[in-house]
């Protein structure tokens, strides 16, 4: 085995490549008296590619190198965490550049349009201006920055449950954190659903057996400090809050909402040392049947049909039609003002329901133009208004 001395590094007078760096190395071996060198040249990047290495940072374009195309890595850790990123300032023309938020999973970027922006930040909607990555250590969050944009961004990492969403018929998860958490369940339901939510919560070694509270109105405590586990449930403009510390009974809690939807907002003070504090819930859809009728989940009844809303991809009326058509259906006729209502609340309550959608229905002119016709075969006879096409 041999002891080696680093004697000196250089950089080499004749590295004069602008897309690599040579250096050598002079060193010498223990009880040896001759010296030796090693020269290295390493290859630098043509492309613009930054890793983020803070948890939390603001970055703008004064940050980045001179490039018309940039791409930036944000920050992974294995604990399965989240990234929430937030625009503050964008001004490119649309001609010219965008910003580009994806994932990249096996060195491969995802290139799905939805988080490409361009134009000024004030003319984008307030859901496009913060993006949430569910996870950052199976997939990597990158921002594509193309033609030089003005720019800022802030963004920090959030625990693994800080934005979740059920649109299940049912569903059931715990929760036993043992650190400072931040969570955020929506259970969103089709239209014409309530949703019947039950909670147990409270110190599972408490000695009192768990006391069931029939009426969550009765819970409510204002907003004080919670040295515990807090929850808020907001459902449609009502807001309830309750604190279980450390010692505190199970509660068991029956809801049931106004609406298709309700939000639980669940947080733990990390300076507590108990980690016995846990929450359960579970959840069911009850229908409302003079809405759903006897149709199936995510279906409500419209005259003798039953009708849904499907918005997952984007097609043509063609394609939408032949879809239709496969599940034994066609595109919606709409013939009366009634029709048209009941369809607004469907698609208004809708999971991805955004005020900019566009939605097909049954009417064409494919035979002969001008002339519009139901594909279902029924005659069309009421002009429509609102977010159909």
């Amino acid at each position: 085995m041999y002891n080696i001395d680093l004697i000196e590094t250089k950089i080499l007078p004749h590295a004069i490549d602008l897309f690599s760096f040579c250096c050598s190395v002079y060193y010498k071996i223990e009880d040896h008296a001759s010296y030796y060198r090693s020269t290295f040249t390493f290859p630098i990047s043509k492309d613009c590619h930054l890793i983020l290495r803070p948890t939390v940072a603001t970055l703008t374009q004064a940050d980045l190198p001179s490039s018309a195309d940039c791409r930036v890595w944000f920050p992974a850790t294995p604990d399965d965490r989240g990234l929430v990123v937030e625009l503050e300032r964008l001004n490119v023309p649309c001609t010219r550049g965008f910003v580009h938020f994806a994932t990249t999973s096996n060195s491969s970027e995802r290139t799905g349009g939805r988080h490409k922006l361009c134009g000024k930040l004030e003319e984008l909607p307030n859901w496009e201006r913060s993006i949430y990555f569910r996870e950052t250590a199976k997939t990597a969050p990158v921002m594509h920055l193309h033609g030089s944009p003005t720019f800022t961004v802030s963004y920090r990492l959030v625990d693994h449950c800080y934005n979740i969403t059920f649109t299940t018929a049912e569903g059931n998860f715990d929760l036993q954190p043992t650190g400072d958490l931040l969570c955020t369940f929506r259970i969103h339901l089709p239209y014409g659903n309530r949703v019947s939510l039950k909670l147990q919560v409270g110190d599972m070694n408490a000695r009192d057996k768990a006391e069931t509270v029939p009426d969550f109105q009765d819970l409510k405590n204002g907003v004080d400090p919670c040295l515990g586990l807090q929850l808020q449930l907001h459902d449609g403009d009502v807001r309830w809050s309750h604190c279980s510390k450390p010692g505190d009974s199970e509660r068991l809690i029956d809801i049931v909402s106004k609406a298709n939807q309700v939000t639980l907002q669940v947080t733990r003070d990390g300076t507590i040392n108990d980690e016995a504090l846990r929450l359960r819930i579970s959840y069911r859809a009850e229908p409302i049947i003079g809405i759903v009728g006897s149709c199936g989940f995510g279906w409500v009844v419209l005259g003798q049909f039953c009708v849904t809303v499907m918005d997952q991809i984007k097609s043509s009326w063609e394609q939408a039609e032949n879809e239709c058509m496969r599940l034994g259906g066609h595109l919606v006729s709409v013939r009366s003002e009634r029709d048209q209502k009941i369809l607004d609340n469907l698609l208004t309550n809708s999971v991805g329901y955004r005020d900019h959608n566009a939605y097909w229905i049954g009417a064409s002119d494919g035979a002969h133009e001008g002339d519009f016709r139901w594909s279902d075969g029924l005659p069309f006879s009421f002009s429509i208004t609102g977010t159909f096409q």
